[in-house]
């Protein structure tokens, strides 16, 4: 059997190492409705088809991506539909595959990101092919004999804003660019974790255990990094 050939909306899997496993086009419409004396419903016109597109990646071989290289906001087009990537999560833990998923939103055709800046550049990134749990964009350090990272999932995310015409974009900007790590710790020894931010993240949840009946406590902790664009001067 001939699997179909699934599509890069946003052409991670271009980076060495980065497989992509699925994709779904997630396409949506508007519907207007005008509504008769009686309450039924006599016209009605579908408009505003766009899609949201995801993809899921694996890891097949050591990732390295410089600095400013995967950026949220960057626009691709495949298929005619031009779109933009607002989300990428790295999901990474012990004794498991890191898995990866990109999402975006259609955006004018054609559109480009010069006119706003309307990009928010990732730090570099080092991403292993071990299945285990990985400190990556230099988010934390961790500190306290006995005490493993169980797991790190990361997202970097955008909110992208939208201009509509009859329902289809006609201009965008992005806000809001961030990039959260969600940690989890087991503690196996008397020492309780420490964990201390990388340059520029901050812990914006602390550390907080859980110690359940007959197991080992587990705590979690919640980091944030917070992304400018390349120019933060306003448009004028």
């Amino acid at each position: 059997m001939a699997f179909k050939t699934k599509t890069d909306y946003f052409g991670l899997a271009g980076t060495t190492g980065v497989e992509i496993v699925a994709d779904n086009e997630n396409k949506s419409a508007q519907t207007a409705e005008a509504m008769g004396s009686d309450g039924s419903v006599v016209a009605s016109e579908v408009f505003g088809e766009q899609i949201a597109p995801s993809c899921d990646y694996k890891i097949s071989a050591a990732v390295t991506v410089q600095a400013d290289t995967w950026k949220l906001g960057a626009v691709t087009t495949t298929g005619g539909k031009t779109v933009a990537l607002n989300n990428i999560s790295i999901s990474t833990s012990a004794g498991s595959e890191t898995t990866m998923s990109a999402s975006g939103e259609q955006v004018a055709d054609g559109a480009t990101p010069a006119a706003c800046q309307s990009l928010y550049p990732l730090p570099a990134l080092n991403l292993p092919p071990c299945h285990r749990a990985k400190i990556l964009f230099g988010a934390f350090e961790l500190s306290g004999t006995g005490c493993h990272l169980s797991s790190a999932n990361y997202t970097a995310s955008c909110d992208i804003t939208k201009a509509t015409k009859e329902g289809n974009p006609i201009a965008h900007d992005v806000s809001n660019g961030r990039i959260e790590c969600q940690v989890e710790i087991v503690q196996t020894g008397s020492d309780a974790p420490t964990i201390a931010p990388g340059t520029g993240w901050k812990v914006a949840s602390p550390l907080t255990i859980t110690n359940p009946d007959a197991d080992y406590p587990t705590y979690a902790a919640t980091l944030v990094k917070y992304l400018a664009k390349p120019s933060a001067t306003p448009a004028t």
